[in-house]
C-alpha cells in the first residue's frame, strides 16, 4: 500500500510540475496555439455612430482573420462562402493593439486569437484537411542573372528587393528569412561558388543564418533559339550540410517586349516571387496534411537520464529524515535523487543534506542502510513534464496517455488525427527526434 501512495505522490507531484509549465507558457504567449493566432488586422470604418463603427469593423476583422487563417492552413479554400459561416463563435479571443475615433469613424489594429478545437470541428464538419505544423525558419538567397552577369548581395538589385518586402509580409507556415551573410562569406560566395552547390561553403551559410535549410531562388532573362525572350525562375534546395537536395520550383515566362530582357518589369518579378512562395507553401502542407477521417496512434519511449552527481558522507539508514552528501551544488532545489537503485524524491536541500524525502518512489528498491561514498545521482525528470507538454500541444493530437513510468524511462500512448509521418515531421519541429525502437514503439534520441 505504501508503494502505490508514494507513485501517486511522485505522479501527482510530476503533474503539478506539467500544469505549472502550461501556465507558464500560457502567460508567455498571446494565443497557444500560434497556428491559429492572426496578427495585425487593420480595419478602417465610417458609420452612422462610433458604436456600430465599433461593431462593424470588429465583425469585419474577424472575417478578414478567418480568410488569413483558411488561407494559411488550407491548400484549397476557394469553395468556402466564408459570409455563410458563423465566423465569430470560432473566436477565442480579439486583442486590440491600438485604436482611434472620432464620431463616426472607427479605427483599428487587431490580433485575433482563434479557438484550435472549433476551427478543427469547422474543418471536420465541412471535410477538409488542413494543415498547421510549422516549417523551421530556411534561408532564402536571391540571384538574378542580367546581361552583365550575375547579381547576389546587391539590395538594389529588383529581384532581391522583391523578396526582401516578400519575406516582411508573408503570413504561412513556411517560415522564411533572407540570407544576409557577413562580410568574409559574401567575398567568398559568389553566384558562379553557389549555383556549382558547393556543399561545404553553401553549409558555411546555413550556420551563419542559423537556419537549417537554404534555397537558391534564382531568375534570369534568356533568349530562346526561336528569337523569343523570356524570364526563367527555379529554387534549388539545400539541406543543413550543405547538398543540393531538389530544384523545387520552375518556370519560364515569355517576356514581352525583347527589351524587357535588359529591364524585366517589376510587377513580373513581384508576381513570380509570389508564385514561388506559395508553390513552396503548397508542398508544405501537401506533406504534412491532417486529414481529419483517419484516428492514428504511436507508443513512445522516453528515457530519463542522470544529472549531476555526488556521494553520502554519512551513512543513509532506513529511517534517516536527511540525506547527508558532499554538496548539494548544482541540484535542483527539489527533484529527484537515485542511490543505486532506489529512487528518492526529495522536497528541499540544504548545503550539504537533501531534506523532505520520499523514499523507494516509482515502486524502486529500498534498501536498509546505504554506505559511506555511496554515489548519489540526480535523476532529470523535468524531460518527462516538458515531453507530454510539447506532445499535448502537437497539432492534431487527441490524447496523451501515461501507460508506465520506471526510474529510467517512461511510456507514453499519443492518439492523434491523420497519419505518422505528419506526426513525426511536428514532432522533429519541436526539436524531438525519435527513432524505431522495435516494430510498435519509438524511442526519443534527442
Amino acid at each position: 500500500m505504501s508503494f502505490k501512495l508514494a507513485k501517486i505522490t511522485i505522479l501527482t507531484i510530476l503533474k503539478i510540475f506539467l500544469v505549472s509549465s502550461t501556465l507558464l507558457a500560457s502567460v508567455d504567449q498571446d494565443c497557444l496555439n500560434s497556428s491559429f493566432y492572426i496578427k495585425n488586422i487593420s480595419v478602417d470604418l465610417t458609420k452612422e455612430s462610433i458604436n456600430e463603427a465599433r461593431s462593424e469593423a470588429e465583425k469585419k476583422s474577424k472575417l478578414i482573420g478567418f480568410k488569413r487563417l483558411t488561407n494559411r492552413l488550407l491548400i484549397k479554400n476557394k469553395e468556402l462562402n466564408f459570409n455563410k459561416f458563423d465566423i465569430a463563435s470560432l473566436v477565442d479571443y480579439l486583442k486590440i493593439n491600438k485604436e482611434a475615433n472620432s464620431d463616426k469613424r472607427y479605427l483599428a489594429d487587431f490580433d485575433i486569437c482563434f479557438n484550435r478545437n472549433l476551427v478543427i470541428n469547422f474543418f471536420r464538419k465541412n471535410k477538409l484537411q488542413y494543415a498547421e505544423t510549422y516549417r523551421e525558419p530556411i534561408s532564402v538567397l536571391p540571384i538574378f542573372k542580367g546581361p552583365r552577369g550575375f547579381v547576389v548581395w546587391d539590395e538594389k538589385d529588383n529581384w532581391f528587393l522583391n523578396w526582401q518586402n516578400k519575406l516582411k509580409i508573408i503570413d504561412g507556415l513556411v517560415k522564411f528569412k533572407l540570407a544576409k551573410g557577413n562580410f568574409r562569406l559574401n567575398r567568398i560566395l559568389t553566384a558562379n561558388v553557389l549555383l556549382k552547390s558547393n556543399k561545404d561553403q553553401i553549409n558555411k551559410l546555413i550556420n551563419n543564418e542559423n537556419t537549417n535549410a537554404l534555397i537558391l531562388v534564382v531568375a534570369e532573362p534568356i533568349l530562346m533559339k526561336d528569337g523569343k525572350t523570356y524570364l526563367s525562375t527555379y529554387g534549388k534546395f539545400y539541406n543543413k550540410i550543405g547538398k543540393l537536395q531538389a530544384t523545387i520550383y520552375r518556370n519560364s515566362i515569355p517576356l514581352k517586349r525583347t527589351s524587357s530582357f535588359y529591364n524585366v518589369d517589376k510587377t513580373l518579378l513581384e508576381k513570380e516571387v509570389s508564385n514561388m512562395i506559395k508553390s513552396i507553401e503548397k508542398n508544405w502542407k501537401k506533406n504534412n496534411l491532417i486529414d481529419t477521417r483517419i484516428y492514428n496512434e504511436v507508443d513512445l519511449v522516453i528515457p530519463i537520464t542522470n544529472f549531476n552527481s555526488t556521494t553520502l558522507k554519512k551513512k543513509l539508514l532506513f529511517n534517516d529524515k536527511s540525506i547527508i552528501v558532499e554538496s548539494t551544488s548544482s541540484f535542483k532545489d527539489q527533484g529527484f535523487l537515485k542511490i543505486q537503485n532506489e529512487i528518492i524524491f526529495y522536497g528541499k536541500k540544504t548545503k550539504y543534506t537533501f531534506e523532505n524525502l520520499k523514499r523507494s518512489a516509482f515502486n524502486s528498491s529500498k534498501k536498509l542502510k546505504y554506505e559511506n561514498n555511496t554515489s548519489v545521482i540526480q535523476k532529470d525528470m523535468s524531460v518527462w513534464p516538458n515531453i507530454l507538454n510539447i506532445l499535448e500541444k502537437l497539432p492534431f493530437v487527441i490524447e496523451v496517455k501515461t501507460i508506465s513510468i520506471t526510474n529510467s524511462q517512461g511510456r507514453i500512448l499519443v492518439k492523434f488525427m491523420g497519419n505518422k509521418k505528419t506526426f513525426f515531421q511536428a514532432v522533429f519541429e519541436k526539436k524531438l527526434n525519435f527513432k524505431i525502437l522495435n516494430s510498435q514503439q519509438y524511442i526519443l534520441t534527442s
